[in-house]
């Protein structure tokens, strides 16, 4: 049986201390409103204006429903021998921690963070693992969690 050059546990210890889910979200209130004092004197009060026309809808805002991921690149393999031959990288996410059904790869072993867009309203659990050029894979890191709203 062939070892596996990333399984074990230091290289799923550098990518479960790694792997920190950024998650953008929802912006704060920008909401800030002032209130006119009330005039001072004997003077009458001004005429109130005639109401405006009902307003247009307002289009809907527009969320940023994604999640950022980032993490650090190992940089020895399971036997603590130097990892040389590091290939890239797989995203796996879903709506459960146990179904990571959906699965990105990150062909590129400098990349280390990694926008997912597009998300439907929702929890989403991500993980990431490791994969040399012969692609060997390493342990799923532990998965971090999102609310997408």
């Amino acid at each position: 049986m062939h070892e596996k050059i990333y399984r074990g546990r230091a290289i799923h210890w550098v990518l479960v201390t790694a792997l920190i889910a950024l998650l953008s979200g929802c912006g704060g209130d920008d909401d800030k409103s002032a209130k006119n004092p009330s005039p001072s004197g004997s003077a009458p009060p001004p005429a109130v204006p005639a109401p405006a026309p009902a307003p247009s809808p307002a289009p809907l805002p527009t969320q940023s429903r994604t999640a950022t991921l980032e993490w650090t690149a190992p940089t020895t393999q399971t036997n603590g021998s130097t990892l040389a031959d590091l290939a890239g990288y797989r995203i796996h996410y879903g709506k459960s921690a146990r179904e990571l059904d959906q699965v990105i790869e990150v062909r590129n072993p400098s990349v280390s963070s990694y926008v997912i867009e597009g998300l439907a309203p929702g929890t989403y659990y991500f993980a990431v693992s490791a994969f040399n050029s012969r692609n060997f894979e390493s342990e799923r890191s532990n998965a971090g969690k999102k609310d997408i709203t």
